[in-house]
């Protein structure tokens, strides 16, 4: 399992909006959320930051599974007018794991 972590941006005033339209997820994106592996996605918000982490089977394909899907481009292009690019265009910044500490106890507790 794949721990991915990412920035967005947007901006802060549009931040009510964000957390609004996240009370409804489409329920079908959330399901092929699952079909692509995605056991675990949070997305935390700081000023203009959104940090999200995800545990994923294999980040890279489930983005190119993700990509051809009709939830997906459906809820990408609803968010498009709040999401703002990163300098290099994309919406996504991946950010590089650099530690990691699981307990012991977390396979007792599955």
């Amino acid at each position: 399992m794949e721990r991915v972590a990412f920035l967005l941006k947007i901006d802060p005033k549009d931040q009510e909006e964000y957390i609004e339209r996240h009370k409804n997820v489409y329920p079908e994106l959330l399901q092929a959320f699952e079909e692509v592996g995605i056991d675990t996605y949070s997305i935390f918000l700081h000023e203009e930051y959104l940090f999200a982490y995800m545990e994923v089977e294999d980040f890279q394909k489930a983005m190119k599974i993700l990509e051809e899907n009709e939830a997906n481009q459906r809820w990408q292009q609803f968010m498009s007018d709040i999401l703002i690019p990163h300098h290099e265009g994309k919406t996504i910044r991946e950010i590089p794991e650099v530690f990691h500490f699981q307990s012991k106890k977390r396979g007792e507790r599955s």
